[in-house]
């Protein structure tokens, strides 16, 4: 096994292993700008901090979380993964279950994290690693009464026994996809197989928590640019796995590689987020979403004004009268700044972009793509006027006809993706959650 093995304390296990684990971190292109920045801010109460990372639960808002491997042995050789057997490198160590509980509960002690996420290597027997995985979140649950948040990772080719067992202890299972298929996955882990120890796992998991483990939900993970993916290759399996595998939500992380370390990932990651929230929640399928001549999403503007771009038809969208159907088509409008503008409407009627300012809605954005009760905005007039007079960019493509007024609302063409089905959205204000439909 390259690498050094160590036996180091409990603080240099977690620097050693809370680093290894940051590779599974999620939205890290979108907690400071659009082109990517700082990634995740973490807790500043303290030294420790440094192994924390905040995170949105569901229903529970910001949590703080001990992201950390259980070890970073690993046998297989992902191009991708910075633990990855081949690699000099790495430090190798790991946490025995005892060890790493009693470490996580004097972090609860202090009040410094809410909950705990548990990732790991595949070690030279994933079984038994995984075995350390469930023992771990046993100890905490059984002999500790922690009764925060964990989520478990579950390794490629384990049993079901194990993915009945970790559903049962934890709040969030997850498996990572890695790659939209097949033939990417092959190039960048050829120790997987996506199939078998992949799809297979994540089906029955999504039975699982379907027949009431304690678990809720199961999320995955995709590595963004390391097997010359499309983003249309990779939205297509998201949409098929939140229809047919009950997975709640997809998370990207932009391949960050020594000769590659520049902006472009994390952007391309950032879009592939937006079009993942105008999926699960403004009604979008994927027949809407907008893409170049190379399959990929439009870096230059946000996958919803290219929508708007490619159908001018649609605009503007009257505030006072709009199905909410249509208010998630403006630009600028969410789930909770449609909500709002529906409750307040009825009681009044918005005359001006001015007015929009309550409800949460960005007026710049929204502004060229709206209208009063027929009447639009001096503010936003020409620019609208700009807006749809010019053709969408060259190699535009949509797999949707002009849009037909007959399609809002209609049963028959909106379907669910079961796994997020009365779950709250991550982005709504606190206190007032906005379920998916």
């Amino acid at each position: 096994m390259p690498g050094i093995l160590i036996k180091p304390n409990i603080e240099k296990k977690l620097d050693i292993l809370a680093a290894s684990a940051q590779h599974d971190v999620c939205l890290a292109s979108c907690n400071s700008n659009p082109s990517g920045g700082r990634g995740r801010i973490r807790h500043p109460a303290a030294p420790e901090s440094r192994w924390i990372y905040p995170a949105h639960i569901p229903g529970k808002g910001m949590v703080h979380i001990l992201k950390v491997l259980q070890t970073n042995l690993c046998e297989n050789k992902c191009s991708y993964c910075s633990i990855a057997a081949n690699r000099d490198s790495s430090t190798r160590t790991g946490f025995g279950p005892e060890e790493l509980a009693r470490a996580f509960m004097k972090l609860v002690e202090c009040r410094l994290v809410h909950g705990i996420f548990i990732s790991s290597g595949m070690g030279l027997n994933f079984e038994s690693v995984m075995d350390r995985i469930i023992q771990t979140a046993e100890i905490l649950r059984l002999r500790y009464h922690f009764d925060g948040y964990i989520h478990l990772k579950i390794l490629p080719g384990v049993s079901l026994a194990h993915i009945e067992r970790a559903a049962a202890l934890a709040d969030r299972i997850s498996i990572n996809c890695e790659a939209p298929t097949r033939e990417h996955l092959d190039k960048i882990a050829p120790n997987k197989r996506l199939a078998q120890d992949i799809i297979t796992r994540m089906k029955w998991a999504g039975s699982i928590i379907q027949h009431g483990a304690r678990a809720k939900s199961q999320t995955t993970q995709f590595v963004v640019g390391a097997g010359n993916e499309t983003d249309l290759e990779i939205l297509k399996t998201v949409d098929w796995i939140y229809r047919e595998l009950f997975v709640y939500r997809s998370y990207f992380s932009a391949y960050q590689s020594e000769q590659a370390k520049n902006t472009f990932g994390l952007l391309r990651e950032h879009r592939l987020y937006q079009t993942d929230f105008l999926l699960r929640g403004y009604g979008f399928r994927l027949g809407d979403l907008v893409f170049d001549s190379d399959g990929k999403l439009p870096l230059s503007v946000d996958p919803k004004q290219a929508y708007a771009r490619m159908h001018p038809e649609l605009y503007p969208v009257d505030i006072n009268k709009a199905s909410l159907d249509l208010l998630l088509k403006v630009p600028g409008i969410g789930p909770v700044s449609a909500y709002r503008i529906m409750t307040l409407r009825k009681e009044q009627a918005f005359t001006c972009v001015e007015d929009l300012k309550e409800t949460g809605a960005i007026v710049s954005r929204a502004g060229p793509y709206i209208e009063f009760s027929g009447r639009k905005d001096r503010m936003s007039y020409y620019i609208q006027g700009y807006l749809f007079e010019q053709d969408p960019e060259k190699g535009w493509q949509t797999g949707c006809e002009p849009y037909q007024a007959y399609k809002i609302n209609k049963a028959d063409t909106l379907y669910d993706y079961p796994g997020q089905k009365g779950k709250p959205l991550n982005y709504c204000e606190k206190g007032k959650p906005v379920y998916c439909k």
